[in-house]
């Protein structure tokens, strides 16, 4: 069960969304609903403004995949984090994050490279991971044709985008290359499972909430990794990995969200095998503060220092 002290621990400007979700009927809702409510997490706000913004697409595994480059203010090259959003591998795209790419780009001093990668059900795994790490390696090789240095390339995202830009680093580190700088993952799931480990599915029930809940996001899992086995894969399973060699990391989790707790554990297992690791919980927040800073104002002073922690890593 949901452990009301940490619930109450919700800052206060996020009390009526959670009231407005907990009001919605227990029916699972369907795809498209599903992605329709995912857009509604994401309301107009006034733009931040950075440098430039770009359009691209490369050459993806089973087709064009869509990129949109926010290029900083200012003279280049500049370090290029390579951004997969969120939404559970089955909702979001370029637009439901351009606010989080356009703060990532401005308080990072670095170009933010969002990722349109590939979407469950109609594209199950591994369809997102393969377009995600084919992104990564063109980044790599073509930094130079947007303002980029492809020497000092990263890895961001959120939710499962903080999934894929772990799993990104540790594919980059087995298979030799590209070499990353930094690695950001903000709200990460980190074991996609089942099996899940008993302290698992307690941290994730400690934490449940109208939000996002755990029948929610065992609906993800199944929608996307639709063989059960290969959500099991050990490859996923990111505290039972080799994690030695990583980039320096920064693991954002939310105080108020159901990856809380296997967020805090990948911090632990990242310094245990001698990452250089910064665990930055966002105290009082919800597993979408990073998107909706323009909207809660209680959310932008935690993702700004997430951000300008990671550029501070991108240039160092």
């Amino acid at each position: 069960m949901p452990d009301p002290n940490i619930l109450k621990r919700l800052h206060p400007e996020f009390e009526p969304l959670f009231a407005q979700f907990a009001a919605v009927p227990e029916t699972p809702p369907t795809i498209p609903e599903t992605r329709a409510m995912y857009r509604m997490l994401q309301p107009t706000a006034p733009q931040l403004k950075v440098g430039e913004i770009r359009d691209a697409t490369f050459p993806g595994p089973a087709g064009p995949v869509k990129v949109r480059h926010y290029i900083p203010e200012g003279k280049g090259p500049f370090p290029v984090i390579v951004h997969f959003h969120g939404g559970g591998f089955i909702m979001g795209d370029l637009e439901t994050h351009d606010a989080q790419c356009r703060l990532l780009c401005r308080e990072s001093g670095c170009i933010v490279t969002a990722v349109d990668y590939r979407l469950g059900p109609e594209h199950p795994y591994p369809a997102g991971h393969e377009d995600s790490f084919a992104a990564l390696r063109w980044a790599g090789s073509n930094a130079t044709l947007f303002g980029g240095d492809a020497s000092r390339l990263g890895v961001a995202g959120d939710s499962a985008g903080g999934h894929l830009a772990l799993y990104c680093a540790l594919r980059a580190k087995r298979s030799g290359g590209p070499s990353i700088k930094a690695l950001l993952a903000i709200v990460p799931g980190v074991v996609m499972g089942p099996p899940l480990t008993d302290d698992i599915k307690a941290g994730r029930e400690t934490r449940n909430n109208s939000l996002l809940g755990t029948e929610g996001m065992d609906n993800f899992v199944a929608a996307y990794f639709q063989d059960p086995s290969d959500a099991s894969d050990p490859a996923l399973n990111f505290l039972g990995a080799d994690v030695s060699g990583l980039p320096p990391s920064i693991i954002a989790p939310a105080e108020i969200d159901v990856l809380h707790d296997e967020g805090v554990e990948m911090a632990k297992h990242l310094e245990a095998a001698g990452v250089p690791t910064q665990l930055m919980v966002a105290e009082g927040m919800v597993h979408i503060y990073f998107s909706v800073t323009e909207v809660f104002p209680s959310a932008k002073p935690w993702a700004v220092k997430a951000a300008q922690a990671m550029g501070k890593l991108m240039r160092a």
